[in-house]
């Protein structure tokens, strides 16, 4: 610096006489404690907070990735093994003793089981394919193990969850699961919240849902106004017979982290009533340096990367559903954009997807995007591509697929090493 400023100069010998400095800080301190509800590092009252872990490890000779968060009750994360071309959200998980056991999601990888257990501070992964009576045996798959190490990427990033659960006057029960992403380091918790809270920590955002969704229970069920006084009177056994609890989850957690970027998957579910509750999953992929969020525009480069993308994701639907079914050749299965099987498996890409389930013919690529180590993931929710009952589904396309359509800063950025 070349010297001191003239405002510099103006005010370095002001000082704040010491009754108003003490005034200042009283008077911060009851405006904390005021509003202590909305800013103090906790969650709202009658809220419980649900103890939970966030782990990760990887092999990298394996194209083995392995988030996972586990909770008191319940287990999401997300798996990516390159050498057995699988890859999926964890969505089940059930423990005995040591050993783990969880189950992948998502389209054609829903419902593949693996164990786990720990070995000195690192993870080791069995995968058993099972045996297809009317395929060829477990089509090309074989049983394998991988061990993994702790990502210290990871090391920082804490997940806070926590219940509520009241019944209202009418006699209406509500019931709210909320699980967000944080950090230890304020800089990285400050992105978190401007970018997957718009702006909001976990403990003011659990504030703002549950005053959200009290509301919307009070304006779905109030009775009419020309009802009389009689008539809008509900005994609580009779209401909560007639009247469905209302359900709201939002669960938060990572599904790729590195020192540059961290995907995030978003879950959310409201049960109001009906044959079943509504279902979505956003993903944000944050770039933990600049603390920006990545649009498409900043993943894809041009406009003719849609279209590129249609066969690139029918042969994947497809060698998911051969996955499941046992009916893929081992090159398939790996991935290898190499192998004579996967170029067979594009070809095969080219046919009628409505012949699987789904609605259309083809598959255009989803806006919901999601960078993971093997790759660009695209998610489609319930509805979206297929009935209910077959789920969402995940599409994983390697990178020397994707290379071809991404942006000159995704290129750079080191994901392929």
């Amino acid at each position: 610096m070349s010297g001191e400023s003239a405002f510099e100069k103006r005010h370095r010998k002001m000082v704040v006489p010491r009754g108003i400095a003490l005034f200042g800080a009283l008077l911060f301190i009851a405006f904390f404690v005021a509003d202590r509800e909305l800013i103090s590092p906790s969650f709202p009252r009658d809220f419980v907070r649900i103890s939970s872990r966030l782990d990760a490890w990887e092999n990298r000779q394996e194209g083995f990735r392995l988030v996972l968060v586990s909770n008191d009750d319940r287990a999401q994360g997300f798996l990516e093994w390159g050498a057995q071309g699988l890859y999926g959200r964890v969505v089940e998980a059930k423990a005995d003793g040591s050993a783990r056991t969880f189950f992948l999601g998502d389209g054609g990888m829903n419902g593949i089981e693996l164990t786990t257990a720990m070995r000195h501070g690192s993870i080791e992964v069995h995968y058993r394919p099972p045996v297809h009576p009317d395929t060829k045996g477990s089509g090309g798959l074989q049983e394998a193990t991988v061990a993994g190490t702790r990502l210290k990427a990871a090391d920082g990033l804490r997940i806070l969850a926590a219940q509520y659960k009241k019944t209202q006057k009418d006699g209406r029960g509500i019931s709210l699961r909320l699980q967000y992403l944080g950090a230890g380091q304020a800089s990285q918790a400050h992105t978190f919240d401007e970018v997957l809270r718009r702006g909001e920590s976990p403990y003011q955002m659990a504030a703002f849902r549950r005053a959200q969704q009290e509301e919307a229970s009070l304006n779905v069920y109030q009775a009419p106004a020309e009802l009389s006084q009689s008539q809008r009177t509900v005994q609580p056994e009779q209401s909560q017979r007639s009247v469905p609890p209302l359900e709201y989850e939002e669960i938060e957690y990572p599904v790729f982290i590195s020192d540059d970027f961290v995907s995030v998957a978003t879950q959310r579910y409201l049960f109001n009533g009906g044959a079943h509750g509504a279902a979505s999953t956003d993903f944000d992929v944050i770039d933990r340096k600049t603390g920006v969020r990545l649009g498409l525009s900043d993943i894809f480069a041009g406009d003719d990367w849609k279209a590129g993308l249609v066969p690139l994701l029918k042969a994947e639907l497809v060698r998911q559903h051969g996955f499941q079914n046992g009916q893929n050749e081992a090159g398939a299965n790996t991935r290898d954009s190499g192998d004579p099987a996967r170029a067979e498996l594009k070809n095969q890409g080219q046919d009628d997807l409505r012949t699987l389930g789904l609605f259309e013919p083809d598959i255009w690529p989803s806006e919901d995007v999601f960078v993971c180590g093997s790759g660009i993931g695209f998610e489609y929710d319930r509805y979206q591509i297929a009935p209910w009952y077959m789920g969402e589904f995940i599409l994983v396309l390697p990178w020397s697929e994707v290379k071809p359509y991404l942006s000159p800063a995704l290129l750079s950025a080191g994901l392929f090493q």
